[in-house]
């Protein structure tokens, strides 16, 4: 059960199976006005708000809201930039709308997007709120969306940082004071970053902060400026993301694969499409996705594609393929052998990745993936079957490489000898317990594909 506790307005409640939003009994008023509102008309209409399926009155005046469920929710640290810049574009955009109809974003953390595929949507129904005649001029989640999105997005791009580095560590994003002092003095040449970055930065270092307890309304008369202020903020997101991918080992393996034949790589790609034609499969993973070749062979045909792969500028590349082609791709910056763990307050505001995972996927694909977690993670193999069998309920496509692959021997190294019982005997026999081969196709003199299915273990088969 995940409960979130941090607005006073109301809080979601997921149990796994349904979200239910509670919403305080001084909040119920301004939320039905909102739900009967052309504003959330309009949001759920266009995709970018979750709506909600069913309300409940409570005898305590409680209001229980059921939302539509997102498949797969994943957090900014699991996120690649392109994926956070589109989040940030989707929260300018609903607050862009909201503002226009007399309507603001009380909140802007990032942690209110989640992806359905490749697009995002806004999952916070109450930060929507009602403007008010005596309310501080200007966007009150201005600053929140700043440290969220801008700062970030701008510590990818000028110091090859991570959102996964940034959101684990930090909530809350990250601060101007902090960021500034680190930024190439090329980059503060804008208006954008003096107003966005700079001037923040000297006021936190100066420790300025106005008096929240005095309200300072606008002026009448005085000129709207945050119609400006938004459409500023999408370019300067727009400029920060368009520098934001750097180059990785792994962005650029699809076009460097010097120890693949061009026979290989067609029999797995013809393989891939034949398994997924049609869309027989609904929910495929993807293990080691790089740029996402093969996911988007899936994606095509008709399944629902996640895309897990630890390196972030693939995963950046494989984002903006698939919502240029409006593919159903999600993509997951997490290392499957370190996946990551629930966070926040008792482990209790996100859940781990492996309790997501959990039986949710009909297709597995595992290609060229289970010699690099044997040997570079040093997984015992009967192991990693035990977890693949977790993920897949269905089938299961492994790509089989041997010992005396060039690849295989780059990665083992001077610890080649340890590997002497590796063959294609030993991986089937790990594979026993938890799956059955179907079908075994040779591509190469060094590489096998296996069509496997899932079936019921006997408890411990893989201890």
């Amino acid at each position: 059960m995940r409960v979130s506790f941090r607005d006073p307005d109301g809080n979601v409640e997921d149990d796994g199976r349904q979200v239910w939003r509670k919403v305080q009994p001084h909040a119920v008023g301004a939320t039905a006005k909102l739900l009967n509102s052309p504003l959330y008309a309009e949001l759920v209409r266009d995709g970018l708000l979750i709506g909600v399926e069913e309300q409940q009155h409570q005898p305590d005046d409680t209001l229980l809201l059921r939302h539509r469920r997102v498949p797969l929710p994943t957090y900014p640290f699991e996120w690649a930039p392109a994926m956070l810049a589109d989040a940030a574009q989707l929260t300018l955009d609903i607050q862009r709308r909201a503002w226009a109809q007399g309507w603001t974003l009380k909140d802007a953390a990032a942690g209110n997007v989640l992806f359905e595929g490749s697009r995002p949507v806004f999952c916070d129904l109450l930060s929507l709120q009602r403007r008010q005649a005596g309310d501080l001029p200007g966007w009150v989640a201005y600053g929140q969306f700043v440290r969220h999105f801008v700062l970030p997005l701008l510590a990818v791009s000028q110091l090859g940082r991570t959102p996964r580095d940034i959101f684990l560590a930090a909530r809350d994003g990250l601060r101007a004071a902090e960021l500034a002092p680190y930024l190439p003095w090329h980059a503060h040449l804008s208006l954008s970053m003096w107003l966005h970055v700079r001037l923040p930065a000297r006021l936190e270092r100066r420790r300025i902060h106005h008096d929240q307890t005095r309200r300072i309304p606008a002026k009448p008369g005085a000129p709207d400026g945050t119609p400006w202020l938004l459409g500023n903020l999408q370019r300067f997101v727009t400029q920060i993301t368009a520098r934001g991918r750097g180059v990785s080992t792994w962005s650029e393996y699809t076009g460097n694969r010097d120890h693949y034949q061009a026979a290989e790589l067609v029999a797995k790609r013809e393989a891939v499409a034949q398994l997924t034609a049609g869309g027989r499969f609904e929910r495929v993973l993807d293990i080691g996705a790089n740029t996402g070749e093969f996911s988007l062979i899936a994606a095509r045909a008709g399944s629902k594609v996640v895309a897990l792969d630890d390196d972030v500028n693939a995963l950046h590349d494989l984002h903006k393929q698939a919502r240029e082609h409006l593919l159903p791709v999600q993509c997951v910056h997490a290392n499957f052998a370190h996946p990551t763990p629930a966070t926040g307050w008792r482990l209790a505001e996100t859940l781990g990745l492996p309790q997501r995972f959990a039986g949710r996927f009909d297709l597995v694909l595992a290609l060229a993936v289970v010699h690099h977690l044997t040997v570079t993670e040093r997984l015992p193999t009967a192991q990693l079957f035990e977890v693949l069998a977790g993920y897949c309920r269905g089938t299961l496509l492994l790509e089989f490489v041997p010992r005396d692959d060039p690849r295989f021997v780059e990665l083992a190294g001077p610890n080649l000898s340890l590997y002497d019982h590796w063959d294609l005997a030993f991986v089937l026999r790990c594979a026993e317990p938890w799956f059955t081969l179907q079908e075994q196709v040779t591509v190469s003199q060094h590489r096998t594909l296996l069509h496997l299915t899932r079936r019921d273990a006997p408890p411990g088969a893989a201890a």
